[in-house]
């Protein structure tokens, strides 16, 4: 009997462990199923509904090339992320032609929709900025903003009335507002009286469609709006904004509904370091400076070798005409540059002093006539006075001091080296002992065999050192003036 309890202990105790095994492990896959089968329905949600994404860039400086592959990428990694819009923020006193064209066929091409926000409060989008303005899907303004004055201008400040070159532009500018249905009138007024609108007025006129002095503000107003792309029958395809309530109304090849675009993220594009040095490189004001400070650099490295100066300035150089895009200088700027350099050379061999003065003088008027470069004629005439001023101010400063390195140069190189027997010439020593005419002398605390010039002189006597024969000193005696 103890020997059957004992047996059946241990046998109910092994029972009981395998179910609570058998428990535990059904318990586990079902809890893993049940895991798996949300992580599922969440992965299929999230496929099903991708979060709503709004892509912002800034452009705010001068339109170049940089600008041209800032936009680029920007709508690239807005097609990609597939963003419901893209908004450029606009501030710029305007720029390259060929940019800006390259700026308004990106957005031709878009598959995004691209809203130009002229932004922050207070800015503005002279000249080449109304061009890509008007080649948005949705322009806007911010308060006390302003667009206008799109005459192009050459790099003299003088307005370029050639009726070849502003027909072409007046043609750009009513196409893409007429392709946007916005008032052509008032675009073509733009150029051809350099028109200027603040945001009431733009909005009046109709050539923005949205005011709004944030970005949060802005999406809470496209809320209600569809933009939508309708053909006219036999005629051009007309990009139109239109109240959500009464889009359907509208017969449309292609539509975006902006319902609920004020709750989507916004992703502002960050350009990489290669887009922000070359931004700053093809800065019209950097790139003359460079040019300016390569020449000297160049000039100053061949006058005083070994400081690699000749190769810095090499460097600038090829740096300055990338930024200008491949030697884009004018003849007449660029011959007085020459002449200048030519002048400079002259006056590093001759030593005369008029070269240098002439050579300044050509190459501070050169960079005058020069700056800015042909090609940015749609940059606002208010900031080519500022960058000529500044760049010709910065030449000024710049030859001075090159003419002061030249004189200081020239001034060593016309100084008398003195080394060996020339450095005791003119000394004074003293006689230690008689010299009749030979004898012994202190110079500077040591003993020098010495033969007296003229007469003899007494021990202690102050003399004259006049010339060295091998370990000799000629020497004379001291007069008291």
């Amino acid at each position: 009997m103890l020997f059957v309890e004992d047996h059946e202990m241990p046998t109910a105790a092994c029972r009981k462990t395998t179910l609570s095994a058998s428990r535990w492990l059904r318990q586990t896959v079902a809890v893993a199923l049940v895991v798996t089968a949300l992580v599922q329905l969440s992965i299929t949600a999230s496929a099903a509904q991708p979060m709503s994404t709004i892509v912002t860039v800034k452009i705010t400086s001068e339109i170049a090339s940089p600008t041209v592959e800032l936009t680029r990428l920007a709508i690239d990694e807005a097609s990609s992320s597939e963003a419901r819009l893209l908004i450029i923020e606009l501030n710029t006193p305007g720029g390259e032609v060929t940019s800006v064209t390259e700026i308004m066929n990106l957005i031709d091409t878009s598959t995004v929709p691209v809203a130009v926000f002229v932004y922050p409060i207070g800015a503005q989008a002279w000249s080449g900025g109304t061009y890509i303005l008007m080649a948005s899907h949705v322009a806007a303004m911010a308060s006390g903003t302003t667009i206008g004055s799109a005459q192009p201008v050459l790099s003299t400040g003088e307005v370029l009335n050639a009726s070849k070159y502003v027909n072409a532009l007046v043609g750009l500018m009513r196409n893409h507002a007429q392709l946007h249905a916005r008032n052509e009138t008032e675009a073509e007024l733009f150029i051809t009286r350099n028109v200027n609108l603040g945001p009431e007025e733009a909005l009046k006129y109709h050539a923005i469609e949205l005011i709004a002095d944030n970005v949060p503000q802005l999406l809470s107003q496209l809320d209600k709006y569809t933009l939508i792309q309708t053909v006219i029958e036999e005629g051009p395809s007309v990009w139109r904004l239109i109240p959500t309530d009464i889009a359907q109304q509208y017969p449309s090849t292609l539509r975006f509904d902006f319902g609920g675009i004020s709750g989507s993220e916004v992703v502002e594009y960050q350009p990489g370091p290669r887009i922000a040095f070359f931004s700053v490189l093809s800065s019209p004001l950097v790139a003359a400076v460079l040019l300016l400070i390569g020449i000297y650099a160049f000039l100053i490295g061949l006058k005083t070798p070994g400081f690699g100066l000749e190769i810095a300035g090499i460097v600038a150089i090829l740096l300055s005409l990338i930024g200008f895009g491949v030697i884009g200088i004018n003849a007449g700027a660029a011959l007085l540059f020459i002449v200048g350099v030519i002048l400079t050379l002259v006056e590093l061999k001759t030593h005369v002093g008029a070269f240098a003065i002439a050579g300044i003088i050509c190459i501070v008027i050169g960079a005058f006539l020069e700056f800015p470069l042909p090609g940015w004629e749609l940059l606002s005439y208010q900031a080519i006075e500022s960058m000529r001023l500044t760049f010709t101010a910065i030449a000024a400063a710049t030859s001075a001091f090159f003419a002061v390195v030249v004189y200081k140069a020239a001034q060593a190189r016309r100084a008398r080296v003195k080394t060996g027997s020339e450095v005791l010439i003119g000394q004074e020593a003293v006689a230690y002992t008689a010299l009749d005419p030979e004898g012994t002398v202190k110079f500077e605390g040591q003993a020098w065999h010495a033969k007296a010039e003229d007469g003899k002189i007494q021990p202690g006597e102050v003399v004259e050192i006049v010339g060295r024969r091998g370990l000799t000193l000629i020497v004379k005696k001291k007069r008291l003036s």
